[in-house]
């Protein structure tokens, strides 16, 4: 008999994973938001370093540096893109996507610049 009174001590703690888990559940959220903006940032740092390479190569062949920069860049990072060409050394510098509605993302750019090396 003591057996059957100890299961039924347990009974008032169920769905206490349920209520816990409810509690953490923000917390969570703002975790996976921040992870995302970090992946976000990391892919403009990535698009800015790939376009100033394509303008810095295309420049150095005579071609239109600027082009191969935008064309290089997605359309989220393209429209807020500024870049600049000056022989071989191309500067490209994007705004960095912000994940949080309402957040303006004009302060937070990324630059990053490429040159092709003489031989």
């Amino acid at each position: 008999m003591a057996d059957i009174s100890r299961r039924r001590g347990f009974g008032g703690e169920r769905g206490q994973v349920s209520v816990e888990l409810l509690g953490m559940l923000p917390l969570l959220l703002i975790a996976a938001l921040l992870v995302w903006q970090l992946l976000l940032a990391g892919y403009a740092v990535n698009s800015a370093e790939n376009a100033a390479r394509n303008a810095s190569r295309a420049a150095g062949l005579g071609d239109d540096g600027e082009d191969a920069a935008k064309d290089s860049l997605s359309f989220g990072l393209e429209k807020g893109a500024k870049i600049e060409v000056d022989g071989d050394k191309a500067t490209v510098r994007v705004r960095v996507p912000i994940v949080a509605p309402g957040v303006s993302s004009s302060e937070l750019t990324v630059e990053r610049d490429a040159e092709l090396p003489s031989p």
